[in-house]
């Protein structure tokens, strides 16, 4: 258990289950945190869920079957419950490159999508959820883990993403059922400005790192402009979160764009027939 700063009694509660605990001075970040679980921990599997849900006794089971049968499989990803077990939350993640029709969908990055899908079988995936997502470790470690420049959000999608493009698979697998309360580290003032800031580094991060040029544009485009409606809505705080993230990704961009070059070179690959190649998993 990597304990991201926390002031509960979280500690005490690890040590009466005799869990291993390794205790952070200060809220590193979720991609930090999680590598430096994975470095300590024994197995070789890696199995990555939040602090805020229950699993199904089969849940680890059914997630070690895949990798089992199939070392090119990087990692398998789980079915999602909402606490109350009244909702699917998250399925089979899908991409499009326009809103999908009759699913509820978000944006990953100005003009590309993602959503969920109910399938009820196992199936390769673009990304699975670092909430319930058991990866290989060999894989893991040649992929350097997540990538530590993101605290909060996306940290899944890129290294998911970077396997892929290696040939290595994610795949969902509907009977690996969990519970999540999704949401209750961000309910605070601080929580939320911290997901808004997560979110909005993850999207430039892998934009610029990994997507075709004309998503990199855009997002730039779109996450500066955004910066004038946080200020017409009064939304100083946001406002102010924007900027500053705008300014340090900017910083990462010569570093971002090195290694986006040696990535799809060694791959022989772009992110053009990369992007292509993950759209036609919905198919």
């Amino acid at each position: 258990m990597v304990d991201n700063g926390s002031k509960d009694d979280s500690a005490e509660v690890a040590r009466e289950f005799q869990v291993r605990w390794l205790p952070l001075d200060r809220n590193v970040g979720l991609a930090p945190a999680l590598n430096r679980g994975a470095a300590i921990a024994a197995g070789d599997f890696l199995l990555f869920i939040n602090n805020d849900m229950r699993f199904d006794p089969g849940f680890v089971a059914a997630l070690v079957e895949p990798l089992k049968k199939n070392e090119e499989i990087f990692a398998t990803d789980g079915m999602q419950f909402n606490w109350e077990g009244s909702e699917r939350g998250h399925l089979a993640a899908r991409l499009a490159k326009n809103r999908p029709v009759g699913h509820s969908s978000a944006e990953l990055v100005p003009g590309l999508y993602f959503y969920a899908k109910e399938v009820n079988h196992e199936a390769p995936v673009f990304m699975g959820s670092a909430a319930c997502m058991l990866a290989r470790r060999t894989l893991f470690q040649k992929l350097n883990g997540f990538d530590d420049r993101l605290p909060l959000g996306y940290e899944d999608v890129e290294i998911c993403w970077r396997a892929w493009i290696q040939g290595w698979k994610t795949v969902y697998v509907p009977n690996a059922i969990c519970w999540h309360r999704v949401g209750s580290s961000g309910r605070s003032q601080e929580g939320a400005r911290f997901n808004f800031r997560g979110i909005l580094r993850g999207r430039l991060l892998l934009a610029t790192k990994l997507l075709p040029l004309r998503y990199m544009v855009r997002t730039w485009l779109v996450s500066g402009t955004a910066v004038g409606y946080d200020a017409i809505r009064w939304r100083w705080s946001f406002a102010t979160d924007r900027i500053k993230t705008l300014a340090d990704i900017a910083s990462l961009v010569p570093q971002l764009l090195r290694e986006r070059k040696a990535l799809f070179e060694n791959a022989g690959s772009s992110p053009e027939k990369h992007l292509d190649s993950l759209l036609q998993l919905s198919d």
